[in-house]
C-alpha cells in the first residue's frame, strides 16, 4: 500500500509565513455517499486510519481554516508597513464651502474642500510610515506570534484526533478478540452438547445434565451475538472518528500488541515540555503579548508619515491641477491617562500569558505522570492476565479429563469453561488497556 508522509501546519517564524499543507494519506478513491461524506473501502493499519482521519476530520479542517485566517492577519499587519496609495473621485455641488471626506474604509482616507459650486475632483494620495515608534513592527510581531499559536493549536487538534482514532481502532480489535473468545466457547459448548446428548441417549446421564449443557450453549451463542454487536458499534465509532461515511468498508490489518517497557518519567516530562503544542502555543501568546506591550508604549513616541498627493479638479470656470509633498508628524500631549492605561493593560495581559505558560507546563507534567502510571499498571495487568489464561486452560483440561473419568460433575466442567472464556476476554481487555495507555503516553509527550 502506498503512503506519503503527514505534512503539518507550521509557521516559519522568520518570514511570518504560514505553510498550510494538505495531509497525505494512502492512495484512496475519494468517493462520497449521498450526504457528501467520503467513502473509504480498503484494508487499513492503525497508521493508515490516522492518516485518513487527518485528511477527512472536520475538526482538523476547521483548525486549518483558523490558521489560514491567522496567517491572513499577518499579511494585513505587514501591509501597514508598506506604501498605501488610494485614488478618490469627488463629484459635488454645494451652496457653500464644505469639507467632504472619502470613504473611511479606503485608507489612507482622503478629504477635500469643495467650493460653493459644482465640482468634479480626482485625487491620488500616497502615504508611507517613516517612524511609528515600533507600533507597526509590534503589530506584525503580535500577528505572527498569534499565527504560530494558531498553528500549534492545529497540531493539538491533530494529536487529539489521532489519539481518538487509535483508541477507536483498538476498541474494534478488542471487540473482535471478544467475538473470537465467545466463538471458541460456542464451539466447545456445541461439542459438550453433542457428547451429553449421546450420553443421555445411552442412559449414562440424567436429563438435567443435558439441559444444563444446552443452556450453556444458548448463553454462549448470546454472548457471540452481543460481541458481534459491540464490534459493529465500535467500527461505527471508528468511522465517525475518521470523518468518513458509515458506508465505508474497512478491514483492520493490525492486532493488539504487547511489549513490556519501563519509561523514564523525568526524561518523558522534559521531552513533553519541549514538544507539546500546548506549551508552544502558550509561549507564542507570550511573544504576542510582549509585542502588544511594545505597541502600547509606542504611543509615547511620534508617528511620522511621508505624504504625497496629486489632484485634478474641474468646475465652472476651468480646471486646476496640483500636487503636494510633505511629512506629517503627530504626538499626543494630554490624553487623560489613556496611554498609561493601555500600557498597564498590556503588562497585565503579558503577566497572564506567562501564568498560562506555567499552567500549560504543569498540565503537561501531570499528563505524562498520569499516562506513565496507567501504562505501568496496564503492563502488569497484561502479564497477570496471560498467567490467568494459562491457568484457566489447564484447569479446564484437567476438569474435563476428570469428568470423562467419572470423577467430576458436568457443572464443574461448564464452570471451568466459563472461567476460561472470562480469562480470555480479560486478557484481551488488558491488551486493549495497555495499547490505549501506550498511545495516551505518546500523546502526552507531544507525539502522534
Amino acid at each position: 500500500m502506498r503512503s506519503c508522509g503527514v505534512r503539518r501546519l507550521t509557521i516559519m517564524g522568520g518570514l511570518g509565513v504560514a505553510l498550510i499543507v494538505l495531509i497525505g494519506a494512502p492512495s484512496l478513491s475519494q468517493e462520497t455517499d449521498k450526504t457528501g461524506q467520503p467513502v473509504v473501502s480498503q484494508a487499513v493499519s492503525i497508521n493508515d486510519a490516522v492518516s485518513i482521519a487527518l485528511k477527512n476530520s472536520p475538526t482538523v479542517e476547521a483548525r486549518r481554516a483558523t490558521v489560514a485566517a491567522a496567517t491572513a492577519r499577518v499579511g494585513m499587519a505587514r501591509a501597514m508597513t508598506r506604501p498605501q496609495v488610494t485614488t478618490t473621485t469627488f463629484a459635488t455641488a454645494s451652496s457653500m464651502d464644505m469639507i467632504v471626506p472619502g470613504p473611511d474604509s479606503v485608507q489612507p482616507q482622503n478629504f477635500t474642500l469643495t467650493p460653493n459650486k459644482a465640482r468634479l475632483d480626482q485625487n491620488l494620495m500616497a502615504m508611507y510610515p517613516l517612524y511609528t515608534g515600533g507600533a507597526l513592527k509590534g503589530r506584525v510581531g503580535s500577528a505572527r506570534a498569534l499565527a504560530e499559536a494558531s498553528s500549534s493549536e492545529a497540531t493539538t487538534s491533530e494529536l487529539d484526533v489521532a489519539l481518538a482514532v487509535k483508541n477507536a481502532y483498538y476498541n474494534v480489535l478488542l471487540q473482535r478478540e471478544n467475538v473470537q473468545a465467545y466463538q471458541r466457547r460456542v464451539t466447545e459448548a456445541t461439542e459438550r452438547v453433542r457428547i451429553a446428548q449421546e450420553s443421555y441417549n445411552a442412559g449414562k446421564i440424567a436429563r438435567f445434565d443435558l439441559l444444563r449443557n444446552q443452556t450453556d450453549l444458548a448463553e454462549a451463542q448470546q454472548q457471540v451475538n452481543n460481541a458481534h454487536r459491540d464490534e459493529a458499534m465500535a467500527l461505527i465509532d471508528m468511522k465517525n472518528a475518521m470523518g468518513i461515511s458509515q458506508s465505508s468498508a474497512l478491514t483492520l490489518s493490525d492486532t493488539l500488541t504487547f511489549k513490556s517497557e519501563q519509561p523514564n518519567l523525568e526524561d518523558l516530562q522534559a521531552k513533553a515540555v519541549s514538544q507539546r503544542p500546548e506549551v508552544a502555543a502558550a509561549r507564542a501568546r507570550i511573544r504576542s503579548a510582549a509585542a502588544i506591550l511594545g505597541v502600547a508604549k509606542s504611543a509615547y513616541k511620534p508617528q511620522v508619515y511621508a505624504t504625497a498627493m496629486a489632484d485634478v479638479s474641474t468646475m465652472r470656470g476651468g480646471t486646476d491641477t496640483g500636487y503636494l509633498l510633505g511629512v506629517t508628524a503627530a504626538l499626543p500631549i494630554l490624553d487623560g491617562g489613556q496611554r498609561k492605561s493601555a500600557v498597564n493593560e498590556s503588562q497585565a495581559m503579558l503577566q497572564q500569558m506567562r501564568a498560562d505558560e506555567r499552567e500549560a507546563i504543569l498540565m503537561v507534567d501531570r499528563d505524562v505522570a498520569t499516562s506513565a502510571a496507567q501504562l505501568g499498571a496496564a503492563t502488569k495487568n497484561v502479564t497477570l492476565s496471560e498467567a490467568a489464561v494459562a491457568q484457566a486452560e489447564e484447569d479446564y483440561r484437567v476438569i474435563r479429563l476428570r469428568y470423562e473419568a467419572g470423577k467430576s460433575t458436568n457443572v464443574e466442567v461448564l464452570d471451568a469453561l466459563a472461567t476460561l472464556t472470562r480469562a480470555q476476554t480479560n486478557h484481551a481487555e488488558a491488551l486493549y488497556n495497555y495499547n490505549v495507555a501506550r498511545e495516551t503516553l505518546t500523546r502526552a509527550t507531544g507525539q502522534r
